[in-house]
């Protein structure tokens, strides 16, 4: 049972606006660029594997989350997490196409195209050893007994790996529901009412990881970011208000709630706290009162008075 689907990340969705946003001449541009296709990519493999997963039967009763943030000795992220009454199992998914080999010492991941291009990456293992030990620590905590197994998962069959440890698992999607199946079934540690518990308790100890604004957290001056409001038809950034309408003058498109996107966006990537002044300079409008139906959003939360009012946006609701 899917007890948490997949969704894609706000931390992916922020990227997508910062490096639209974020001027090309910037010296950061490429790298956020690259961090924002790593996550896209990111995102497509692990929506196959949870597809994948869908499909699973088994004999007893289990769940299956899609993207964790827990916190045990530290904060730690879980791509998958399926729990059993006898097993709990992380899958590290990976969608890197190519030749595929994990080296040790240092611990990296090197990738070779079809065209001979080398690339590296941090190796999967250190990091699922790491979310193994977290989630045994956690589970210590609560008096849970159960082992925990681990597997990177590689999502498309465009990856083959050459060469990797012999101690670690490694699956292609069309794998890992045979792979779950062999997996000790035979002695249920948990009854159904205390794996129920537990999936209760995940879900509500979960949170979302906040890396926003990401100007601060990219340690990026927010005066680099290009402000105006995007056209929802063709991506143009400096719609223009006209009436109760914005207009696009790149393509003519006519919206009431373009605006809406950039509010989000301005607490994704800009800043986390707006007033009528800022929202006149990142929105370009001159009247404070188009400022101020703006910012009467339902996602918004005020704080002070009059003229020093400031907003905050809650994010994760």
């Amino acid at each position: 049972m899917i007890a948490k689907q997949y969704a894609n990340t706000l931390h992916s969705d922020a990227l997508v606006a910062f490096s639209k946003r974020l001027r090309k001449t910037h010296p950061k541009y490429n790298y956020i660029r690259d961090e924002m296709m790593q996550k896209i990519a990111g995102n497509i493999g692990e929506k196959a594997v949870m597809r994948e997963l869908e499909k699973l039967k088994l004999s007893h009763k289990f769940y299956i989350f899609h993207n964790l943030h827990l916190y045990s000795e530290i904060s730690f992220q879980v791509d998958i997490l399926i729990i059993s009454p006898n097993f709990a199992l992380i899958l590290e998914v990976k969608n890197i196409s190519g030749e595929i080999e994990i080296l040790t010492n240092p611990s990296i991941l090197v990738r070779t195209k079809t065209n001979g291009e080398k690339n590296s990456f941090k190796s999967p293992i250190p990091q699922l050893e790491e979310y193994k030990y977290q989630l045994s620590q956690l589970f210590k905590s609560l008096n849970i007994k159960i082992p925990i197994y681990g597997a990177v998962t590689f999502a498309f069959a465009s990856s083959y790996v050459k060469t990797a440890p012999v101690d670690t698992v490694f699956l292609l999607t069309n794998e890992i529901r045979n792979f779950i199946r062999e997996l000790n079934t035979t002695n249920s540690i948990l009854t159904n009412e205390e794996l129920d518990k537990i999936k209760n308790w995940i879900l509500i100890k979960n949170r979302e990881y906040n890396s926003f604004p990401l100007s601060r957290y990219y340690s990026i001056d927010p005066s680099d970011i290009m402000t105006g409001v995007e056209c929802p038809a063709c991506a143009y950034i400096g719609m223009k208000k006209v009436s109760r309408n914005w207009v696009c003058p790149r393509c003519r498109n006519f919206s009431k709630l373009a605006h809406e996107h950039t509010l989000k966006d301005y607490f994704l990537i800009y800043k986390d706290i707006i007033n009528n002044q800022e929202c006149r300079r990142f929105f370009h409008l001159q009247d404070k009162h188009e400022a101020t139906r703006i910012l009467k959003n339902n996602k918004l939360i005020a704080s002070g008075k009059s003229r020093k009012t400031e907003y905050t946006m809650s994010l994760f609701k």
